[in-house]
């Protein structure tokens, strides 16, 4: 006999009405998107209609890709979901900002998000168009910060991923110094 059936059926239905109740309050206040935030409205619209909201408010979107290049797994979580049903600007945009978060949590990054972006675009170089890395100094900086937060993983199951990881990154250090017209 099950006990807990109802209770269970009642505990959902008021954490789904907390839900709507919390992302409705925090849009309403105007503060930037939290992973959380995030995650409750995919849940609520969809994640096309949340990403297309995001991306048409400019202060929130640089929110969203601050929050995933601090490389936090709530972020890296929520960006999972964005990234699904992104296409060309907005795939570019998110994978850039988790190629920042490996410069603060490589481990996180490559743990998460090796199968749902690629390590092609998240071990890439920075995005140049960016003014932090409009320099080939700036760039090659930001890549060589990636690789050495890179070269502190020792765990067994993400060695051949840091790796990998780590020859992308090889690959654009070459990218940027071509982009740049800067000779090795």
């Amino acid at each position: 006999m099950d006990f807990y059936g109802p209770r269970r059926k009642v505990s959902r239905l008021v954490l789904a009405a907390l839900s709507v109740l919390i992302y409705d309050t925090a849009s309403a206040t105007d503060s930037p998107p939290t992973p959380t935030s995030v995650e409750l409205e995919i849940l609520r619209k969809g994640a096309s209609a949340t990403l297309n909201r995001l991306y048409s408010h400019d202060s929130e979107w640089d929110a969203v890709r601050s929050g995933i290049a601090s490389g936090t797994v709530e972020w890296l979580q929520a960006v999972k979901k964005l990234y699904s049903v992104s296409d060309g600007g907005t795939a570019e945009q998110l994978a850039a900002a988790a190629g920042e978060a490996l410069e603060h949590h490589p481990e996180n990054v490559l743990s998460i998000l090796n199968t749902e972006i690629g390590l092609n675009a998240v071990c890439s170089g920075p995005d140049v168009d960016d003014p932090r890395f409009d320099s080939f100094s700036r760039s090659l900086a930001a890549i060589l910060r990636r690789q050495q937060m890179l070269r502190a993983i020792h765990e067994p199951n993400l060695i051949q991923l840091r790796n990998s990881c780590l020859s992308h990154l090889d690959q654009a250090k070459l990218e940027v110094a071509a982009f740049f017209d800067h000779e090795e």
